[in-house]
């Protein structure tokens, strides 16, 4: 390639700018990493992954932002708003679920067939749940539920903090075992 040509140069997928503020953050908010996160190096192992997944981050951060400043722009504001955005995710989960985390149950089933009759009765359990504890008309339909699951086990920067938080491949296999049952259960679904 000729200078001038058209490229993607490597500044475009540096993500050092992000690095360095979740560094920052992490000086500063070692309360809420601790309380959030379980520990300081639970939050060094997410940095990491970062570090490590730096080009396909930076290539979905492009995709949904338009460019890395963007979107390290977005995310520190996420960092000022943290605790406030937990709490407000928090508040909407029944505080039984978390006393019981019914998810970590599901995932302690990974090395089983999506399929298997003990794997869909443990999604089967997350939704009658969901439907019985959660604030007035929050779960809504199964439908809508699953759609909910599914988006927010997908979205890569949730995926990256589950996935540090519970192991590699946790909320793959979360989507995967509720996509299963949306696709199996239509019947019960409406």
């Amino acid at each position: 390639m000729e200078r001038g040509e058209h490229c993607i140069s490597f500044k475009e997928f540096d993500l050092s700018d992000y690095i360095k503020a979740l560094e920052n953050f992490k000086l500063s908010n070692a309360k809420e990493i601790i309380k959030y996160w379980g520990s300081v190096d639970n939050f060094n192992m997410f940095i990491q992954k970062v570090t490590n997944d730096e080009s396909y981050i930076a290539k979905a951060a492009i995709q949904e932002f338009g460019s890395i400043e963007k979107y390290t722009e977005a995310m520190k504001q996420n960092m000022e708003h943290f605790s406030e955005f937990i709490e407000q995710w928090y508040v909407q989960i029944p505080k039984e679920m978390l006393r019981t985390d019914l998810f970590t149950k599901l995932a302690s089933l990974k090395d089983k067939d999506a399929g298997s009759k003990e794997l869909q009765n443990a999604v089967r359990k997350i939704i009658d749940f969901a439907h019985e504890n959660a604030a007035m008309g929050y779960a809504g339909s199964a439908n809508n539920y699953f759609k909910t699951i599914i988006e927010t086990y997908s979205n890569d920067y949730l995926k990256t903090i589950l996935d540090t938080k519970n192991g590699s491949g946790y909320c793959d296999f979360i989507v995967k075992a509720f996509r299963y049952y949306s696709e199996n259960n239509s019947s019960e679904n409406e």
